[in-house]
């Protein structure tokens, strides 16, 4: 401590915790923990080991951010279990009223909207979620299970997914109703998705690498991603989304700018069939296998940028 002082002419900070706002720069000491902290720049991002959660489960729903998030539904066996995410840990919420598997999602923890999925055999059901308990909402047009969900309880956005066979299918809800949108251009299925629904995501899936973007009306082109996978998870914003794990368990990260994919930092445990929430900054990861077994493991993302690190010696 006496020579950093020398060097810089001031104290290293003692502080009761880590601060909120890093700087460039910063030097400090956590007497919570003990230990001395510095800030580092991260060019690609990181993944860090979150808390469990209470059921093991794969092709689950999710949505909310990584300090409230929100899991439902998947199996095997088929769960209507319902859990709630404050950033360290897993607490059960409101049983789901259709147990299914196979959903998607959009909205918040206290605003979720669960929809479609397999329950068994494909169903067009709705639900909304007000942080403790699930209601019916209006059924979906199509019923379709593996499909792309993105937006709000009120203004949601489905597409994609398999009916009969795979289907480009999109559909707008309004908090009560479902209506017919702009078709996709590719079909696909167990896609990852994000954005709202006037700017929705739709990437990977049964297309691989393809990805689209919607203005509300029409799917245009985006940029293809650098590694082309199934059943992998998605959150984030149209100009600033983030994809990652996928079936046979790949661990990749990719950002999207709205033009163009690049490399982030690797998932800890590579997976698919998993679920994801936040952002492109502040990404979760919850749920998900490749083995026919369903995973309670819960992983953090911090996007590129000033991160902060414990000082070691050796």
């Amino acid at each position: 401590m006496s020579e950093y002082k020398k060097i810089h002419g001031i104290h290293v900070q003692a502080l009761a915790s880590d601060p909120s706002n890093l700087g460039a720069g910063q030097v400090w000491y956590n007497t919570t923990t003990n230990k001395l902290k510095i800030t580092a720049v991260s060019t690609t991002g990181s993944w860090a080991t979150g808390g469990n959660m209470g059921t093991a489960r794969y092709r689950l729903g999710g949505t909310g951010t990584q300090t409230a998030g929100l899991a439902f539904g998947g199996g095997y066996p088929r769960t209507n279990a319902t859990e709630h995410y404050d950033g360290s840990a897993w607490t059960a919420g409101g049983n789901m009223g259709t147990a299914r598997t196979y959903l998607n999602s959009a909205g918040t923890q206290t605003a979720g909207l669960a929809f479609g999925g397999n329950s068994p055999g494909n169903t067009n059901a709705t639900e909304h979620y007000d942080g403790s308990a699930w209601t019916a909402g209006g059924n979906m047009g199509t019923a379709r299970n593996s499909l792309g969900g993105a937006g709000t309880q009120t203004a949601g956005l489905a597409f994609g997914g398999v009916t009969s066979g795979t289907t480009n299918a999109t559909e707008h809800y309004d908090g009560s109703a479902w209506t017919t949108g702009g078709n996709m251009g590719t079909g696909r299925y167990v896609m990852g998705s994000a954005g709202t629904q006037t700017a929705g995501l739709a990437f990977g899936g049964s297309s691989y690498s393809d990805t689209e973007h919607y203005d509300g009306s029409a799917w245009t082109a985006g940029g293809n991603m650098g590694t082309g996978r199934k059943y992998l998870a998605g959150c984030g914003t149209q100009t600033a989304g983030l994809a990652f794990g996928g079936r046979d368990g790949t661990n990749v990260t990719e950002h999207y700018d709205g033009s163009a994919w690049t490399a982030g930092g690797n998932l800890a445990t590579g997976r698919g069939y998993f679920a994801g929430a936040g952002t492109q900054a502040a990404g979760l990861a919850f749920g998900g296998d490749d083995v026919y077994e369903g995973s309670n493991t819960t992983e953090e993302y911090t996007g590129p940028g000033i991160i902060s690190k414990t000082v070691t010696s050796s």
